[in-house]
């Protein structure tokens, strides 16, 4: 029962308020409303991701190649301490570098690939196809 008087009351005083405002709010209080709508929205949307800086291309360009050469040498070279583990390690960082490339360029990758030969074959191929070189 005493909800129905405090709803009663409600009523009362949303009444009584507009017979005393009958105007909108002040153009000022419009503007200042607005200008926190936009923000709210601003944070709340979908910003598209920003192209990306063609310096960061050409320096991960650089470094792609700077490992590739590391790893042609660590091949080549018939005595090599720890051999397999350098080629490990740069083969690892190579792929890295790949995926970081392919996120990059816009490259779809293939997630049931597991790391190797034919995931960086087709990574490079992709690659290659929109004008990447190193």
């Amino acid at each position: 029962m005493e909800w129905i008087a405090v709803l009663l009351l409600f009523f009362v005083l949303c009444t009584l308020l507009n017979l005393v405002l009958p105007q909108p709010p002040p153009s000022r209080w419009r503007r200042r409303m607005h200008r926190s709508a936009d923000r709210l929205t601003g944070r709340l949307r979908h910003r598209a991701a920003p192209e990306p800086d063609p310096f960061d291309t050409l320096r991960l360009q650089t470094r792609l190649g700077h490992l590739a050469g590391k790893i042609r040498r660590v091949e080549s070279t018939p005595r090599v301490y720890a051999k397999a583990h350098r080629l490990m390690a740069l083969e690892a960082a190579y792929d890295d570098l790949l995926d970081e490339a392919c996120r990059m360029a816009g490259v779809s990758t293939e997630a049931h690939l597991k790391r190797g030969e034919e995931k960086r074959w087709q990574e490079e191929q992709e690659l290659a196809s929109r004008g990447w070189s190193w």
